[in-house]
């Protein structure tokens, strides 16, 4: 998980940590890059990334992660609205979701889950919601 909001991002981890996720904390997406450089043994499943639409660090972030690996979901949370050429952008970079905040543990729950057992269409994620 990235976020710069240390609080904000350890309450969620220990929140995913109840479903049985293993969450790694990352400040930002540079250091998560180092980090999963750094440590290919670890397999990560999914990457959870807090992005502000004014930054552009996330594209880059996600083609990175592209290069590593091919089968790690990558999902961004925002709370700002996205348009549609971010979402096209992102989508081409590399991204599987943007999840829309706010959105409690369970619902991100839901979602992740999803993408783990091989649901592929947003909107069937949505539809549980």
């Amino acid at each position: 998980m990235i976020n710069s909001d240390y609080e904000l991002a350890m309450s969620l981890k220990k929140s995913l940590e109840k479903y049985g996720f293993k969450v790694y904390y990352f400040a930002n997406v540079f250091a998560a890059i180092q980090d999963i450089e750094k440590t290919r043994g670890i397999n990560y499943e999914m990457i959870l990334c807090d992005i502000k639409t004014c930054d552009t660090e996330y594209l880059l972030f996600a083609k990175q992660i592209r290069e590593l690996s091919h089968t790690v979901k990558i999902f961004l949370l925002s709370s700002c609205e996205i348009e549609d050429i971010v979402i096209r952008n992102a989508m081409m970079a590399g991204v599987n979701e943007i999840i829309r905040k706010p959105i409690s543990a369970e619902n991100l729950n839901i979602v992740l889950q999803d993408h783990i057992d091989g649901i592929k269409n947003p909107l069937d994620s949505a539809l549980k919601l």
